[in-house]
């Protein structure tokens, strides 16, 4: 006896079926691409937004800590941000770090490496008025300079009493400072930070789509 056998049996995809997910993969595609690099964006400037916090706060501490001024250099063409202390305090530190070691020789001041535990072991008045060019840069390792991320920049610095555009931050020994607006900007939203004159109390005001912020 004859068993019929099924010849229409089918193995694989036929074109349009292929055609069919294809096309489905693509417009996926379209949809997720889109998505994922509007929130690896967003989280290029929420990072900025929070180093930039955490930098700030580290400033008024500074202050407190040696009971004098300290500053914020903000480079708006760079995208950097730096604390600056002043730089007798440096100086001295570093003097009294080297006398503490062996007159061997083979040791630079560059090579001294200050801890927060020696800052705080330094007091002095107040600087009045402030001059930029008597300060240096912090070089405690939470007071290094800080890069903000690919295609995050400072899109505005302005005094809160006058509006004026500035490029430096004052934190003061009575925890008061010099009240500031930083805008950061992103491609796909804007962040803005105020600093409280009063109190040099540091937070983030809002958070904008970037168009929007522009408008």
């Amino acid at each position: 006896m004859c068993v019929p056998i099924n010849l229409r049996h089918r193995v694989g995809f036929t074109l349009l079926e292929l055609t069919v997910a294809m096309t489905l993969l693509v417009l996926l595609a379209l949809v997720a691409v889109p998505l994922f690099v509007g929130a690896t964006r967003g989280a290029q400037i929420r990072t900025a937004a929070q180093q930039t916090v955490a930098l700030l706060r580290y400033a008024r501490a500074k202050a407190l800590s040696l009971g004098r001024p300290v500053l914020v250099s903000v480079d708006r063409s760079n995208n950097r941000l730096r604390v600056l202390v002043p730089a007798e305090v440096v100086q001295s530190q570093r003097n009294a770090v080297l006398d503490t070691m062996p007159s061997s020789g083979t040791h630079q001041v560059s090579d001294v490496e200050l801890t927060d535990e020696d800052w705080r072991a330094i007091a002095g008045e107040q600087l009045e008025p402030l001059d930029p060019d008597a300060f240096a840069p912090d070089p405690s390792p939470m007071g290094q300079e800080r890069q903000l991320p690919d295609g995050v920049t400072v899109a505005a610095l302005e005094d809160l009493t006058t509006g004026e555009e500035v490029n430096l931050i004052a934190f003061y020994p009575d925890g008061s400072a010099s009240g500031v607006r930083l805008v950061l900007q992103g491609q796909t939203e804007s962040v803005t930070l105020e600093v409280t004159p009063l109190t040099g109390t540091v937070q983030v005001v809002t958070a904008l789509p970037a168009d929007a912020a522009r408008r």
